[in-house]
């Protein structure tokens, strides 16, 4: 039998501010292992958050408001009313609804007129604002059901190419850009007219120019600008801030799921008239493989454009500064945990968002009466690279759960910007408004969050010393509230994880939950305590157990890794894990 030393080593982490890394495999780096994990890194983080210093839960979620009772959602867009705070616009299941964000969280039909009903089983719609006009598209591509147009006071139906004037015609994507709203239908996308143009009428100073279409002739003809036929329909419209705007001029990104294309757009109404199938301003190919899934997840972060393909989460400022480089690759392989379950059917659902310094994408989309819901949100932080010091590359979190989500908006409330979900209840089928908030320790209410997190696997620096485990150490601080703290861990390559220990904590979080006070006659019930800290805790030495695939209990391996599962309020800032040497015999374990 191997022989157990008198040296107890330790090995652990206190700084894991660059995130997960699924991709590699579990053991730490070290000289014999220099591709494991960073030893300020984790292999998974789950409701949780590395900014800082120490893990913590993410923030906790809020409902804000029951939109309907049941219906399909369609689509939704933020939107900013002239010099007004924003509120949410939502289609569900052919029907136009107002939540008033902006002041009593109140749920309002402004579909107005029947005419004005779009159908009601269509799963996936389209709204984009230009000036103060939102154009609703129901996403059926139908010419005889052209879009809604809402002016902020009323809804009116388009009166489409065949009308007089002739407006914006059915179509899907959008996006209102150098003055104009463009729209895509199939492989084929175009604009309608110059914000100010002569078509605009004089109640709006001319800005409703843009819900026409009668300068460019190919527009008016119903015709535009082609992509390949081998790139597939469009998805989606974006543009990017410009830096250097030399040319006068600016791109506007197509998106296909298998490429994306860029467009010179021309900036004045005579160039645009002048724009025919014979004089097409230059289109060029900026992504030749791994377009977008759609609209919904191309999110704008500082100038580049992020997007879910079907290999991943891609960045299109990173896949063009790598075009002469080897492989394209996505930037999302920290997180290829959860991405490998994702159902590629049901990925042009997906949603994105930028919200607190961070970029969220939505995975694990499934099914439900109100269509496509996601049960995951992946968290990417650009906390590392917001900083005049050194700069780190930013880091994934690993997952958020708990929601199952239709889709996410964020909007900007006087300077102080929101995120929300649009949540599927996951008992009754109603369609709510959830806040994703920015420092709540509890969530729904005063109900805890349930986070963990597992570390690399350890070595103590020595891949091929057999080794016995003892036990772990934790540093906590921020702890309030009762706090549940489940520990375990795994052995060598074993797949399950083994219990180590299970304890709580208790933080008085005011007056009334602190046992010790008798009364509290001068410090009032509803103030809250200071945050404590627990320095340190130390489980007990694990309970083996056997496993009979290697031959030896459960406690004696090569590397050893540690997951924590926590519910309540709390910031790990130290891990250590303990260990004896163990001399093994030559021999032990011999294959006949």
């Amino acid at each position: 039998m191997p022989q157990e030393s008198d040296i107890r080593m330790v090995q652990g982490q206190t700084d894991w501010s660059a995130g997960v890394d699924s991709s590699r495999t579990t053991t730490i780096a070290s000289q014999s292992n220099p591709r494991g994990l960073k030893p300020n890194q984790l292999y998974w983080l789950n409701n949780a958050t590395v900014r800082g210093s120490g893990i913590t839960q993410r923030a906790g979620w809020q409902p804000i408001t029951k939109i309907v009772d049941s219906g399909i959602y369609q689509s939704k867009f933020m939107y900013i009313p002239p010099n007004q705070v924003p509120y949410l616009m939502l289609s569900i299941s052919g029907r136009q609804y107002r939540v008033r964000l902006d002041t009593d969280n109140s749920v309002e039909d402004i579909t107005g007129v029947a005419a004005n009903v779009n159908p009601a089983n269509l799963d996936y719609g389209y709204m984009e604002q230009g000036e103060e006009f939102v154009v609703i598209q129901d996403g059926a591509f139908n010419p005889l059901n052209p879009p809604l147009f809402w002016d902020g006071v009323t809804m009116r139906r388009s009166l489409g190419l065949t009308g007089v004037p002739k407006e914006l015609p059915a179509a899907g994507p959008m996006h209102y850009y150098n003055g104009r709203m463009w729209y895509a239908n199939g492989r084929v996308y175009t604009a309608g007219d110059i914000v100010g143009g002569p078509a605009g009428t004089g109640p709006f100073n001319k800005r409703d120019s843009i819900l026409k279409v009668t300068e460019n002739p190919l527009a008016i003809g119903g015709d535009g600008f082609t992509v390949p036929t081998n790139a597939g329909n469009i998805r989606a419209l974006k543009s990017t801030a410009v830096m250097d705007t030399a040319l006068g001029q600016g791109e506007l990104f197509a998106f296909t799921r298998k490429s994306i294309y860029a467009l010179r757009v021309p900036i004045s109404r005579n160039d645009w008239i002048g724009a025919t199938g014979n004089n097409q301003p230059l289109q060029r190919v900026a992504q030749i493989n791994f377009g977008a899934y759609n609209d919904r997840s191309i999110v704008n972060v500082n100038g580049d454009l992020f997007y879910q393909s079907v290999d991943g989460i891609n960045s299109l400022f990173q896949a063009v500064r790598y075009f002469q480089q080897w492989g394209n690759v996505p930037v999302s392989n920290n997180v290829n945990r959860a991405l490998q379950f994702n159902n590629r059917a049901l990925m042009r659902f997906s949603s994105g968002i930028a919200f607190d310094n961070r970029l969220l994408q939505t995975c694990l989309p499934t099914t439900n009466a109100a269509g496509v819901v996601s049960k995951g949100i992946l968290p990417l932080d650009f906390d590392l690279i917001s900083t005049l010091d050194e700069k780190l590359p930013p880091a994934w979190e690993g997952i958020y759960e708990g929601l199952d989500i239709l889709d996410l908006v964020t909007g900007d409330f006087g300077g102080r910007i929101r995120a929300f979900a649009i949540v599927s209840n996951q008992t009754d089928g109603s369609i709510w408004l959830w806040e994703l908030t920015l420092q709540d320790r509890f969530q729904s209410g005063d109900n805890r969050v349930s986070w963990s997190f597992e570390t690399p696997a350890f070595t103590w620096d020595d891949s091929f010393k057999l080794k016995k485990f003892d036990n772990i150490e934790l540093w906590v601080d921020k702890l309030f509230g009762k706090v549940d703290f489940i520990a375990e861990y795994r052995v060598d390559s074993y797949p399950c994880w083994l219990p180590l220990y299970a304890w709580s904590e208790c933080a008085a979080r005011d007056c009334g939950e602190d046992i010790d006070a008798v009364s509290c006659p001068e410090y009032p019930a509803d103030n809250p305590f200071c945050e404590q800290f627990r320095a340190t805790m130390v489980t007990p030495s694990a309970i083996p157990s056997c496993i009979k695939i290697s031959g030896r209990p459960s406690n004696i391996g090569y590397q050893f890794q540690i997951r924590l599962r926590i519910k309540g309020f709390c910031r790990i800032r130290g891990l250590m894990a303990y260990a004896y040497p163990l001399v093994k015999q030559p021999y032990l374990g011999a294959i006949c």
